[in-house]
């Protein structure tokens, strides 16, 4: 039997849409599901074909948001806005919010350190992706995380938000920075241009 690999696409496509939705409406779990359409999407091994491949689609080009890291960063979270109002401090997905829009070719996508928590804790959108989809619930359950997105994923791992002065100040620590991260990485890919055509 053929496979119609566009149909497989726009079911993709969809699930990855429905995912942000539900993201968007408070269920932020669902950037463990996202991971796992990504993975489908792009995702080649010795044993498995992402669909871009068999759609001969690995040459196009994929949004990015952030401009990455140098191999001489120390620190650096590229795929999650702050903003600080008088309602409070808040860590989330920009979307289109950010200044940075480029497109890149998949490979390089795929590889851009996009999280340095110190200079031995880097993490691409590979590194990301995999984890939560194959350890992490979005297609397997491992004992273990591994120890990048273990980091990432731990309250904290980027931050506090300060309130107050003093004695008085408490610190709040800044959660989920991997599902933030997760749901940013799904903007990207569904307002990609390119990768439009082929549904």
């Amino acid at each position: 039997m053929n496979m119609d690999f566009r149909s497989h696409l726009a079911r993709q496509v969809g699930f990855l849409e429905r995912s942000c939705e539900a993201y968007d409406n408070g269920a932020m779990d669902e950037a463990i599901r996202m991971a796992t359409v990504l993975r489908v999407l792009i995702h080649d091994t010795n044993a498995s074909t992402s669909l871009l491949n068999h759609l001969g689609a690995t040459g196009i080009k994929l949004l990015s948001t952030t401009d990455g890291a140098t191999p001489n960063t120390v620190m650096f979270f590229g795929l999650g806005t702050m903003q600080f109002s008088p309602q409070g401090a808040r860590y989330f997905p920009g979307l289109d919010f950010g200044p940075i829009k480029k497109y890149m070719p998949v490979s390089d996508w795929w590889e851009q350190i996009v999280f340095v928590i110190d200079p031995q804790t880097q993490l691409s959108r590979r590194r990301i992706i995999l984890s939560a989809a194959n350890q992490d619930g979005g297609a397997h359950v491992d004992a273990k995380l591994s120890r990048e997105y273990e980091a990432l994923s731990s309250d904290g791992a980027i931050g506090h938000f300060v309130y107050g002065v003093g004695a008085d100040a408490a610190q709040v620590p800044i959660t989920d920075a991997h599902l933030v991260a997760i749901r940013q990485m799904a903007h990207e890919v569904l307002h990609s241009p390119e990768l439009r055509t082929f549904l």
